[in-house]
């Protein structure tokens, strides 16, 4: 049976068991174990993509320019002074991956970079069509010389149209997309200028976006015998994920809505509670009845014939009852109060509760990996578990040009790799 496929049982059903999915000795080699990546990509979305496809088990070679990702330079770092090695964008997207520094002004350089891409499962990249086609690396010629190759660019616009080589940055990404409308909209914003989004907010959109599609073109080429050409704009992908803000910014023809002045009210909303906060959601008339509920029935929700009075009546007249009830009690309590009356609800918690909370510890979701310049750290794995394969021993993110001379040397002859780098051709 292919690797790609589901494990069934005699039945054709998917297998299930309460049993733990950590047994070593039932689970076969990572889904993509053998596969070969080399990734041209930096920042986030090209290289999460890669680190996705590395968590499951790819060899993935990433090609670095003399000067480093540019993540490499990005705050913050883990270090109190700033270095390559220790950025956490780097430190996180770049995950059990390897390093090989080509100067690709360097016409041998680029030759060798196409020689390990003409090796390889799948390419990845985030350079635009014509930044491509000057390294020799066009995806349609690739896509001739390498039938079984699976490019997999994620640009911003795209491959084709006019847009597909306008330059971008993060924030002009998330505005050209609509993902950066929710920022005005939950800040109450409806007139002036539009508002800055956070950094690199929804880069990973198209990382996961394109690393799905690979996996899709993995499946397509073992059926078919082929590779394909994967193209995914980032813009695209954010907007593909369709958020509420967005859909409600674009669809309602008016103004962000104002947020209430308080931090709850009679909808719910932020809550806090006597150590912390919370966050519940109760638009819909079923999930306002839990809410009162979960109060306890308080007398103010009804009327004189004991009928649950609409949430937009009582509007904002409900929020200091609602916020006494949570203040009085835990994050916790009020949690449970809700979820067990189908109030939709979550707990607004730290980085390091999530990290030590009893269900991260029995999912095993954090890694943590030893690294020769950073204190040890944990890091997030790949959001999925298999029944019939092992998760990869991850390393953390590689120094830099750790593996040039490795990886590089058998395409160098008859140079050794001193020779190539006094040439200019790797550092």
């Amino acid at each position: 049976m292919s690797r790609w496929h589901c494990v069934l049982d005699c039945r054709g059903m998917s297998s299930y068991s309460s049993e733990p999915l950590d047994a070593s000795d039932e689970l076969g080699p990572p889904l993509l174990d053998g596969l070969v990546v080399v990734e041209l990509a930096e920042e986030v979305a090209g290289p999460f993509a890669a680190r996705l496809l590395a968590d499951a088990g790819a060899e993935t070679i990433k090609i670095e320019l003399p000067q480093g990702d540019a993540s490499r330079r990005m705050a913050p770092f883990a270090e109190p002074s700033p270095h390559r090695e220790t950025s956490t964008s780097w430190l996180a997207y770049n995950t059990s991956k390897r390093s090989v520094v080509l100067d690709l002004e360097n016409c041998s350089a680029r030759r060798l970079l196409q020689n390990l891409v003409a090796q390889a499962d799948v390419f990845v990249t985030d350079r635009t069509p014509a930044q491509l086609a000057q390294l020799d690396l066009s995806p349609d010629e690739l896509r001739e010389r390498y039938p079984q190759l699976i490019i997999a660019a994620v640009t911003p616009f795209g491959l084709m149209g006019s847009a597909a080589e306008w330059p971008s940055t993060a924030l002009t990404r998330a505005h050209a997309s609509g993902s950066a409308a929710g920022v005005r909209r939950n800040l109450g914003a409806d007139t002036g200028a539009p508002l800055m989004a956070g950094a690199k907010v929804h880069e990973a959109d198209g990382g996961m976006a394109l690393a799905l599609a690979v996996w899709s073109a993995l499946i397509a080429r073992e059926r078919f015998g082929h590779g394909q050409i994967v193209d995914v704009a980032s813009t695209e992908a954010m907007m593909n994920m369709d958020r509420v803000d967005i859909s409600i910014a674009h669809n309602d023809g008016g103004p962000p809505a104002r947020p209430p002045t308080k931090g709850g009210s009679a909808f719910g909303g932020r809550l806090e509670c006597s150590d912390g906060h919370l966050i519940a959601v109760t638009p819909q008339s079923h999930q306002w009845a839990g809410l009162i509920k979960s109060m306890g029935d308080p007398s103010w929700a009804y009327d004189d014939e004991g009928n649950l009075v609409d949430r937009l009546e009582l509007g904002e007249d409900a929020s200091d009852a609602i916020e006494h009830w949570a203040g009085a009690h835990t994050r916790d309590e009020v949690f449970r109060a809700l979820q067990e009356n189908s109030a939709p609800a979550g707990p607004v918690l730290r980085p390091s509760e999530v990290m030590n909370s009893e269900q991260m510890q029995v999912r095993e979701f954090f890694d943590r990996l030893e690294h020769p310049l950073v204190e040890s750290a944990r890091y997030p794995q790949f959001a999925a578990r298999w029944n019939g394969a092992r998760r990869v021993q991850r390393t953390a993110a590689p120094l830099f040009g750790s593996s040039t001379a490795e990886i590089t040397r058998p395409h160098l002859e008859p140079w050794s790799p001193a020779q190539a780098r006094r040439a200019g051709v790797i550092r």
